[in-house]
């Protein structure tokens, strides 16, 4: 018995990493709904506060945009000092500001709550995701990360369930009873967060064992945190930017979906709520699979060849939403959607920590995380005067497909320049 679990089971799986993996699932199932939520609540809020596609998108920018900024000063600081107390603070003031959005009088209350849950959000995430790279090895973190942006995926169900039944019950103000039921699990993980999360035991990787050395592309000693000291390797390495630059890629690509996919073919096209919440809740469980598959892969045939063909399926998919708006391709487009929805995400914290040194991982994941944040910014800032202009969303779905295609070449750009899933040598060759 013990031979066979030392062959089948991750060795991982026996260690405290496991719980923290667990904690990581349930923080990226928290954080996500201020995310995935929108879909089906944008709808009720429009119609709520009388707003036009440009004013109410200007909600999405906000959270996005201070998401963006949160995630990275936090990345940037859990490489400097302990994430833990941040995740729980954060985790916390996110349920405040959920309660308070749900609770929201006007446009205006909404905007502030959107706001600061976009920042308490943002700076519980990236240190969780940048975590994983301290308890797991680089051969692990794929999986690793898969496992725990699954966690976005469940709120993408959740999101499907409750947001039609809710609507059954309340109608037109569903959308406020949908965040106050969010605050209050948010508050329930908050404690749980307290209880179990740990920072990775000083110099220690999971299972009890020396860490793997991370393959940096700065090879220089030192793999040990010097106290006092900013992540600038961060900052000046050109695989981490040319990372970010895919994670922009994807959020612009994800931004304008969780936008504009409820109105596109509830208002437009007259798709019952009903049904977009089951299309939603397809969606979801088809995501479980996009995080931990592309990560297991990108394990052992590159990084950048699993972006590459993640983008190449959303660019599928954003240009049937395009082309074709037919209740058919609607399916078919959300089935392709849900198959990569969580794999950039994924890749990108499981590449958080591939070139540069391992404390530093929250900071890179950071970095990510502004780009992709920026994206998301963008695209619904472009695409809600373009939808308001033009009478439909249509094109939206048009930039999104051709910005999936830019993202398609910067993965494979990656993988010609690394040549592998990493580096033996600990500096990625360059073609």
């Amino acid at each position: 018995m013990a031979a066979f679990a030392a062959a089948f089971i991750p060795h991982w799986l026996r260690t405290y990493a496991a719980v923290i993996l667990a904690v990581s699932l349930a923080v990226n199932l928290i954080t996500s709904f201020s995310l995935y939520v929108q879909a089906l609540t944008i709808p009720g809020m429009k119609s709520s506060f009388d707003l036009s596609y440009t004013t109410v998108f200007v909600l999405v920018v906000a959270l996005s945009l201070s998401r963006v900024v949160s995630g990275l000063v936090a990345g940037a600081a859990a490489a400097r000092y302990s994430g833990r107390w941040m995740i729980i603070a954060s985790i916390f003031a996110q349920a405040v500001a959920m309660a308070l959005l749900g609770w929201s009088p006007g446009y205006w209350v909404a905007l502030l709550a959107m706001i600061i849950v976009g920042v308490a959000s943002g700076a519980a995430l990236t240190p969780m995701m940048g975590m994983l790279a301290h308890w797991f090895r680089v051969n692990d973190r794929g999986v690793a990360a898969g496992v725990a942006a699954s966690g976005g995926s469940l709120s993408i169900i959740f999101t499907g369930l409750i947001v039609p039944l809710l609507t059954d019950l309340f109608g037109a103000e569903a959308w406020r009873y949908t965040w106050h039921v969010l605050a209050a699990a948010s508050l329930l993980l908050g404690v749980l967060c307290v209880s179990f999360i740990r920072e990775a035991p000083a110099g220690l990787a999971a299972g009890g064992t020396r860490p793997a050395p991370a393959r940096s592309a700065n090879p220089a000693p030192a793999q040990r945190r010097r106290p006092g000291s900013w992540p600038m390797q961060v900052y000046t390495n050109p695989y981490v930017w040319l990372i970010t630059g895919m994670a922009f890629c994807s959020g612009f690509v994800q931004g304008i979906f969780t936008s504009a996919f409820g109105s596109y073919l509830g208002v437009e096209h007259g798709v019952s709520v009903n049904t977009v919440g089951v299309l939603f809740m397809v969606i979801g469980a088809l995501s479980i699979a996009s995080g931990i598959v592309p990560g297991a892969l990108s394990d052992h045939m590159g990084r950048g060849a699993a972006f590459g063909g993640t983008f190449v399926i959303q660019a599928a998919s954003h240009a049937l939403f395009w082309l074709m708006p037919e209740p058919a391709f609607f399916v078919i487009a959300s089935v392709l959607t849900g198959l990569v929805l969580r794999a950039t995400y994924t890749l990108c914290a499981a590449a958080a920590g591939d070139y540069v040194p391992v404390y530093m991982a929250p900071a890179s994941f950071g970095l990510m995380g502004m780009g992709a944040g920026i994206g998301s910014t963008i695209s619904p800032a472009i695409s809600g005067p373009i939808a308001d202009a033009a009478g439909t969303l249509q094109w939206s779905f048009a930039l999104s497909c051709g910005m999936a295609l830019v993202g398609a070449t910067l993965g494979f750009v990656l993988h010609f320049k690394t040549r592998g899933p990493q580096v033996a040598a600990g500096v990625p060759e360059a073609t």
